[in-house]
């Protein structure tokens, strides 16, 4: 079964990467010895923390380390959500009930960590290979390309990144599961889930996009939902009153995260005088919108409209040129099939795309599946925002990862490697995406390992 051969690719694609990067990070001296020191300064004597375990504690592993150990206590850690640690500390927390593995959970409490947070990035980065597969299924009704695009998930350029101690696993998994009940048209199911996923990472807020445009934008459902009713205004009132809950459902991981920012730092506390209550409020406390996580994006980690835009960070521009180009591209050809249908939000349609997406209403034992069905617009229209968010307003190296939870991105590397069996020009691209892919993928295991960047 295809479920079967994904989650055994992905074990095995797991495996060959840590051994990989703990092989290159013992033949070579580190940039940086921060994993060594954190972890021998208060687990000396504990034998698991070696080079294996080591290689995946770099950049901003540390803080997610840091917030499960010990939860928020500098400022600038308010870049960082808190669902990922909190499920790493609860499980922690879960296992000290047995008392044969407490011991070792006290004693070297900060390697446990460590290898709870790694262990649950691996099961995530598997189940969200799984539910891609089941996302491409739900869109494409082809199994083949859905096989195809899970094992580019497997083969992402980022795969260093989720199988550490970051969000990007768990992430992707909540993105592809939202959108999959999108698809299926569960949306209160999906809302839930983007509740978890803004309560992951901040862009999780993007996905009320989704609801806006299947409950308010799109022609076909409104055309539906319209036909033999005498009281439009009606209708469109409850769905834009549908899609307002749904959005704010889907938004409240973000919210609460940034109301427990406000009255950290900006509500006076007289019982205690610590920094989590300083009386001297924070001047973004006085904003309009007082969002901590806007100012720390800003203050601490110089995040904003074109301030990357600096000689000096032309090598992150580098980097990131690859997964720029196969987006821009992607985005481009999807556009290109049908301009009328992209500009107009899929109201007009020229002959092509009606004959997709006919095409592309077969059932599931059928192979359908077409890169150019109006089911992908807005995926795409997803997907060429976020483009430009990452060229214009953060740290742009980050794009590959950035994008790891972007079904878009590995389906049009999967469209473009069945087409490379029709024509030269499609056999060329697939040809470099696949050793995109590929390469770019190992080498950043072994930049990762030895703490050099991308980052």
């Amino acid at each position: 079964m295809p479920i079967s051969q994904i989650v055994s690719l992905g074990i095995a694609s797991r495996l060959f990467i840590w051994s990989l990067a703990t092989i290159s990070s013992y033949l070579s001296d580190d940039y940086d010895s921060s994993a060594s020191t954190l972890l021998t300064a208060k687990d000396s004597n504990n034998s698991i923390s070696n080079q294996a375990l080591q290689v995946s504690l770099r950049w901003d592993a540390f803080y997610f380390l840091h917030l499960a150990e010990e939860g928020y206590v500098y400022e600038q850690e308010h870049a960082f959500f808190p669902l990922f640690p909190i499920l790493v500390r609860g499980i922690a927390n879960f296992i000290k009930l047995f008392p044969l593995i407490s011991t070792i959970i006290v004693n070297y409490e900060r390697t446990a960590l460590l290898v709870i947070g790694v262990s649950l990035s691996n099961f995530f980065f598997v189940a969200a290979a799984v539910a891609i597969y089941n996302l491409s299924i739900a869109v494409f009704h082809d199994k083949k390309f859905a096989l195809i695009t899970a094992i580019f998930y497997i083969l992402s350029p980022s795969c260093i990144f989720m199988s550490s101690l970051y969000t990007e696993s768990l992430f992707a998994f909540l993105s592809f599961l939202g959108m999959q009940y999108v698809v299926e048209k569960h949306y209160w199911r999906a809302a839930f889930v983007w509740a978890f996923a803004s309560f992951t990472r901040s862009n999780g807020i993007v996905y009320v996009g989704f609801f806006v445009f299947d409950l308010i934008l799109k022609k076909d459902d409104i055309i539906s939902n319209l036909n033999g009713s005498i009281n439009i205004a009606k209708v469109f009132s409850a769905r834009i009153l549908k899609s307002s809950i749904l959005c704010v459902i889907s938004t409240i991981g973000f919210v609460v995260f940034e109301i427990y920012g406000y009255m950290s730092y900006c509500l006076e506390n007289k019982a205690t005088t610590t920094m989590m209550t300083n009386p001297h409020r924070r001047p973004w406390c006085k904003s309009r919108i007082p969002l901590l996580y806007t100012f720390v994006q800003t203050y601490y980690w110089n995040c904003g409209f074109l301030s990357y835009y600096q000689v000096k960070q032309i090598p992150n521009f580098l980097f990131a040129t690859p997964m720029i180009l196969l987006s821009f591209f992607g985005i481009f050809v999807y556009a290109e099939y049908d301009w009328k249908r992209f500009i107009s939000l899929g109201w007009r349609r020229n002959e092509a795309s009606n004959k997709t997406d006919i095409h592309n209403k077969g059932t599931k034992e059928q192979e359908t599946s077409t890169y150019f069905s109006s089911m992908l617009l807005p995926f795409i229209y997803l997907w060429m925002v976020l483009l430009v968010y990452a060229l214009t307003s953060m740290h742009i190296q980050v794009i590959t990862r950035f994008f790891s939870s972007q079904p878009t991105v590995y389906w049009f590397a999967s469209y473009m490697l069945i087409e490379s069996k029709r024509n030269d020009v499609s056999r060329k691209w697939a040809k470099l995406i696949l050793n995109y892919f590929v390469i770019y993928g190992l080498c950043g295991v072994i930049l990762f390992a030895n703490f050099f960047p991308p980052a």
